[in-house]
């Protein structure tokens, strides 16, 4: 894949993408055609057993590349009202894989997407559906004590990103 990088602006202690929060995975996504994706190499640290993923890891890799999706092709960040996982092969730590979102559907009100997690060479190991519920920034800035401000900055910054700026 040779798709655009979306630039990361977020300054705050998330634990996926996070520059600053010493315990991030430092994620970074790109868009795709249908969407956006990462490729990540999960360490044996976050383990269920030893040498596979734990479910919650993949559930969280599902959820945020879900997210990353809204914010790179909508412009829009959601709070996640649902997810259902599927868990149909083992996931090994210590070996990359690819996480891919892309938008089902979409009202005033909601987003539904679609996420995989597969191997190197393509095998589907999880799958997800995110239902995400389209709040306002201020709704955001109240539940997350961040500046409602800071919110429309950021999203602001990802209005242009499919015009290459």
């Amino acid at each position: 894949m040779n798709d655009q990088e979306i630039p990361n602006y977020w300054t705050g202690q998330c634990f996926g993408c996070s520059k600053t929060n010493k315990h991030s995975l430092r994620l970074r996504f790109w868009l795709s055609e249908q969407g956006c994706y990462t490729r990540y190499t999960i360490p044996d640290y976050l383990c269920g057993i030893d040498g596979l993923a734990h479910g919650g890891i993949i559930a969280f890799l599902l959820d945020e590349v879900a997210q990353w999706t809204m914010i790179g092709r909508l412009g829009r960040m959601g709070v996640t009202h649902e997810i259902t996982v599927r868990y149909l092969k083992p996931v090994p730590t210590n070996t990359e894989i690819l996480v891919e979102g892309q938008i089902l559907n979409q009202n005033n009100k909601n987003v539904v997407l679609r996420s995989t997690l597969r191997s190197k060479e393509d095998v589907l190991l999880a799958e997800g559906e995110s239902n995400f519920l389209l709040v306002s920034l201020s709704t955001i800035a109240k539940i997350s004590n961040i500046d409602e401000l800071t919110l429309q900055d950021f999203l602001a910054r990802y209005s242009r990103i499919e015009d290459g700026n």
